[in-house]
């Protein structure tokens, strides 16, 4: 049992709290047990504020919400913003797991996931228990659990730091998504270092245009403490609104400019990346099984950000050797077909020019390149061309499926990225295992092929509901 009037600290009430305890919390109806306090949030597509009776008859002690009291209700607490209120409840109802860690947040529309990898696994050649949170769940000390966001709702969130912190982790590796930002999910994070990748379009449907989604990300920056450090990529257009938006110490990598970490040479090849990097005068050289010029920018995202936690370069250097590859990060399947497969998570058009661009430039003379992809449905409809201009600029061959159409037609779907496609070398094959078939059907010795869109996720959503797909079973069963 804990105090309501605790629970409520830091929270901006209408009107005082009821002299009450409460046994647990949340923000899901569904998972209400007798005695929780539940808070009724605003959402995209339904309201929290819709399901309070249910949440009271499944035996919610108290609500807080938005709407005015109803005076129907046990005890019901107004607030102006359910959560901003969920944030500080959360964290204070699993008192405050954020502080007893390290925490790194990483925002940015690509490199999160590889970037956060990298920054666990160096921190885990020095002295920390580090886990990962983000796109791929949230892993640690070999254990792996789906949070179903890259970043979760606040009580989820505060509630899986609060296991961390039962598990000995201390230090944690975190991606920051904009609409985490927006959502106010990491308010009572107590973030001591944060990273800004780059900016490039993403999410429109939600953001609406680039200033609010670029607003949104700058958040991060506004929560970090002034004695934190900021770790700017000073090659993206927005580096300096994001410099500005930093309220201390701000240290910066660049692959092309003077930076505070920058690259003396480097050698790009299909299997390894190796470069020296320059820091202070020093110059540290790194080997990576991670490939392309897009991940040695990872790279130096996670390496300046462990210099500023005044890790040694020695752990610095294990840790990235300990990184073979990022689960669905343009990872090499197994696969009896003759040539390479590699699946990629990417979704944007810029995604796209980092991997398709990195592939072409790496792959042996007299390859084949195929590209198998899709785009998203209920979407911004404005990037499907823009991402098939890329595909088809770096591929001999395009299969165009299906990508998680949602509730949008396919047809209409395939018809915006053809629209942007110029050449005829493309075939459409709208169900995807048929497509994945069909292109690992057509693979030869020189033959790459690049699935693109998915990653590992082991599901596709069509209409309403999450139907089972799995591209890497899918590759690696084939001929078996």
């Amino acid at each position: 049992m804990i105090e309501l009037t605790r629970l409520l600290q830091g929270v901006a009430l209408k009107h005082p709290a009821p002299d009450i305890s409460v046994t647990g919390l949340t923000h899901d109806s569904r998972l209400v047990q007798p005695g929780d306090l539940f808070v009724a949030l605003p959402g995209i597509n339904s309201d929290g504020a819709t399901f309070v009776q249910q949440a009271v008859a499944a035996g919610a002690t108290a609500v807080v919400g938005s709407a005015p009291d109803p005076g129907t209700l046990p005890h019901y607490l107004e607030v102006e913003s359910p959560r901003e209120a969920l944030s500080r409840i959360a964290a204070n109802y699993y008192s405050h797991p954020s502080r007893k860690l390290t925490v790194v947040g990483i925002t940015g529309t690509n490199g999160k996931t590889t970037t956060a990898f990298l920054v666990a696994a160096i921190l885990n050649a020095h002295n920390f228990r580090a886990a990962v949170m983000g796109t791929l769940g949230l892993r640690w000390a070999g254990s792996w659990k789906s949070t179903g966001f890259t970043t979760p709702e606040a009580d989820q969130l505060h509630q899986s730091l609060a296991n961390l912190v039962r598990e000995d982790i201390t230090a944690l590796a975190m991606e920051v998504s904009s609409h985490g930002l927006e959502q106010h999910r990491v308010d009572d994070v107590a973030f001591d270092a944060a990273v800004f990748t780059n900016l490039t379009r993403e999410h429109l449907d939600f953001h609406q245009d680039m200033e609010h989604y670029l607003a949104a990300k700058l958040k991060l920056f506004a929560l970090l403490p002034a004695d934190r450090p900021a770790i700017v990529n000073l090659d993206d257009p927005h580096a300096s609104d994001f410099i500005q938006a930093a309220p201390g110490r701000t240290l910066t990598y660049s692959l092309d400019s003077e930076a505070d970490l920058t690259v003396s040479d480097m050698g790009l090849g299909l299997q390894t990346t190796v470069a020296n990097l320059s820091w202070q005068g020093e110059t540290i050289a790194i080997e990576s099984s991670l490939v392309g010029a897009y991940n040695l920018e990872n790279l130096l995202a996670a390496v300046t950000t462990a210099l500023a936690l005044e890790v040694p370069v020695a752990a610095i250097q294990d840790g990235i050797r300990a990184v073979q590859m990022v689960p669905g990060r343009l990872e090499r399947l197994t696969s009896a077909v003759p040539g390479n497969v590699y699946i990629d998570y990417a979704h944007t058009p810029d995604a796209y020019e980092k991997v398709l661009g990195t592939m072409r430039q790496l792959a042996p003379e007299g390859s084949r390149i195929t590209t198998l992809f899709g785009c998203g449905g209920d979407r911004d409809r404005s990037k499907r061309p823009l991402m098939a201009a890329v595909a088809e600029q770096y591929s001999d061959h395009l299969v165009i499926t299906s990508d998680n159409p949602r509730t949008e037609k396919l047809a209409r779907i395939n018809a915006d990225i053809l629209s942007g496609l110029k050449a005829h070398k493309h075939v459409v094959i709208e169900n995807r295992q048929a497509a994945l078939l069909h292109a690992l059907s057509q693979m030869s010795e020189e033959s790459i092929l690049i699935i693109l869109g998915k990653g590992r996720e082991d599901y596709e959503i069509i209409g309403t509901e999450q139907l089972p797909h799995d591209d890497v079973e899918i590759v690696e069963s084939y001929g078996a």
